[in-house]
């Protein structure tokens, strides 16, 4: 069954880039925050990571540019991680997930909304069959 894309997310590196790269995904996303049926909230790390991957694809200026208009745009609200650093470590202490996950995870939990991930990582799909997570954590394909 899927879910709509509404209501209040956090969202991962990859959905972020989805939308700053404009892919079909990114551009669905993308009107749901303009319409107002979606926010998006993420992390410091989040932005971060989403930065230097951008800067690695398109250089430092345009990296710049693109989160600088995400930040004014009003469509995320960034949360910062000095919030989120207990409940992180305590996510990469149980899971072999990457740090920046257990920054998205944690900040799911501590808002009680869902996550959403822009791809099944082989990673985080194992962590979800060995044990549920105690926040709902949904992927691309689950809401478009």
């Amino acid at each position: 069954m899927k879910r709509e894309l509404v209501g209040s997310m956090v969202f991962d590196t990859g959905t972020l880039l989805e939308m700053l790269f404009s892919t079909p995904n990114g551009i669905k996303i993308r009107e749901a925050l303009k319409a107002g049926s979606l926010s998006a909230r993420i992390c410091e790390l989040t932005v971060a990571e989403t930065r230097y991957v951008l800067c690695r694809r398109l250089g430092e200026e345009e990296a710049r540019t693109r989160i600088s208009n995400l930040l004014n745009s009003g469509y995320a609200i960034v949360h910062p991680d000095s919030e989120l650093i207990e409940y992180a470590a305590e996510y990469k202490c149980r899971r072999h997930l990457s740090l920046a996950d257990c920054f998205s995870i944690a900040l799911a939990r501590k808002v009680a909304t869902p996550v959403l991930f822009s791809r099944r990582e082989k990673e985080l799909v194992e962590e979800m069959s060995k044990k549920p997570f105690d926040v709902d954590i949904l992927f691309l394909d689950d809401v478009l």
